[in-house]
């Protein structure tokens, strides 16, 4: 009786579930002890490994919501690294103009202070060079200078000696240019050459006044000299305002030519010269010197 009513209990409480839950009955139905206590085993053998991290139930839901919020945290991540990346990249690109912009300008400035420095450089070379170029000029017009002064010195001084060789009183003994009359003792004709000649030659009115002559020597003048050196026994006069030394013995005249000796402070020279033309060697003379020159001969040959 008791075993009967047990079933027709059983039956109906199965019959219920059926109603109220197909699906769920069947499988409360199907499902057996042995399973179930397997089920659960591993479960707690897999929580025991993991170190106890929640129940199976727990973590079936976690491991959906997990992977839910996982997968939206990796978007999250996705989208901000994205902004991140981006700022990160214009960033970055702002660091690299910036250094450019630097380099650029450090190496302006290294450029600008080289040239300076090499522009600095180069004008101290320049001043150095030009003062040595100075110092050496200097150094060599001095030396120009000394020799010049040296080869003047000698040559003065072998002229001083020509003209006593040739200032041999003896060498010319006793002719018309000896005595206080000498200019009457001319073996050609008497003096007629004078200041009308000089003036009308046709070069002495402009180069007269070129070369600053206020006028030539008179004959008066030339007479003095000559008598003084006489007088001194020397054959030798110097001519007024010139560098000339004329031996007045050596003057001879032909006609109205002149030939006569001369010395201009290196040598002792041969002229000609044509007294009534105004020429010296075949030409108008070349400066106030030989300009005094040939009226200096002029007046010891024909003045009076």
């Amino acid at each position: 009786m008791t075993s009967k009513v047990r079933k027709t209990g059983l039956a109906g409480a199965i019959g219920v579930l059926l109603m109220l839950q197909p699906a769920a009955a069947l499988s409360a139905f199907e499902a057996t002890p042995t399973s179930a206590t397997t089920t659960s085993a591993t479960e707690e053998l897999l929580i025991s490994q993991r170190g106890g991290r929640g129940g199976g139930g727990s973590r079936g839901g976690g491991s959906r919501s997990s992977s839910r919020s996982s997968g939206s945290r990796s978007s999250s991540r996705f989208s901000s690294g994205r902004t991140g990346f981006s700022s990160y990249s214009g960033s970055r690109q702002g660091s690299r103009q910036s250094t450019r912009s630097n380099r650029q300008t450090t190496r302006s400035s290294t450029s600008s202070n080289r040239q300076s420095a090499r522009s600095g450089t180069r004008d101290t070379r320049q001043n150095s060079r030009s003062s040595n170029v100075d110092s050496r000029q200097q150094g060599r017009t001095s030396r120009t200078d000394q020799r010049q002064s040296g080869r003047n010195d000698r040559v003065n001084n072998r002229s001083e000696t020509r003209r006593d060789a040739v200032n041999n009183w003896d060498r010319y003994g006793n002719g018309w240019y000896s005595g206080s009359n000498w200019s009457n003792n001319r073996p050609w004709n008497n003096g007629w050459y004078g200041g009308s000649y000089y003036n009308n030659w046709g070069w002495y009115p402009g180069q007269a006044a070129a070369w600053g002559l206020a006028g030539m020597a008179t004959f008066g003048t030339i007479n003095s000299l000559v008598n003084s050196a006489q007088s001194s026994q020397v054959s030798y006069i110097d001519v007024p305002n010139s560098d000339y030394t004329l031996f007045y013995p050596s003057v001879t005249a032909t006609g109205d030519v002149v030939s006569f000796e001369a010395d201009n402070g290196y040598d002792t020279v041969r002229f000609n010269a044509n007294c009534r033309d105004g020429t010296l060697n075949g030409g108008a003379p070349l400066n106030a010197n030989e300009a005094q020159l040939l009226n200096a001969a002029c007046q010891v040959a024909f003045g009076q």
